[in-house]
């Protein structure tokens, strides 16, 4: 049994977006009895973060499980590693993997939640509907 762990980072001025996720590899005989590899992610934790004041923007997404039910087609590690380079990630250790993920909650967790109280008075701006009620 081994773990695959990719990650996909992004640079955009002014923004964090990280994307990684890790791929459990385990034996299994397929219908016909032929022996393959199977891959069931583990994880997935995707972040975007706006790193300065002008705009605050704020997602995290964020799936795991010890028993998760996504799986990927793939039935060889050349297969895996070949379609995560077709969605721009790479491959990443486990340490670097754990580091990351340790950053990228704690970049979260120190995010402003929206403070209601600043929207007070009346709204400065117009909204124009095209079509419907």
């Amino acid at each position: 049994m081994k773990i695959h762990y990719f990650y996909k980072r992004d640079y955009a001025q002014g923004f964090y977006k990280l994307e990684i996720s890790a791929w459990l590899e385990e034996k299994e005989i397929s219908r016909q009895g032929i022996n393959r590899l199977s891959f069931t992610r583990l994880e997935k934790l995707r972040i975007f973060l706006s790193k300065g004041d002008q705009y605050h923007v704020h997602t995290i997404e964020h799936d795991f499980g010890k028993n998760s039910c996504y799986g990927h087609y793939s039935h060889t590690r050349k297969e895996l590693i070949e379609d995560m380079k077709k969605q721009d990630c790479k491959p990443l250790d486990r340490r670097n993997y754990e580091r990351f993920r340790k950053v990228a909650l704690a970049l979260y967790h120190k995010q402003s939640l929206v403070d209601f109280s600043t929207f007070k008075g009346k709204q400065n701006y117009n909204v124009r509907q095209i079509w419907g009620d």
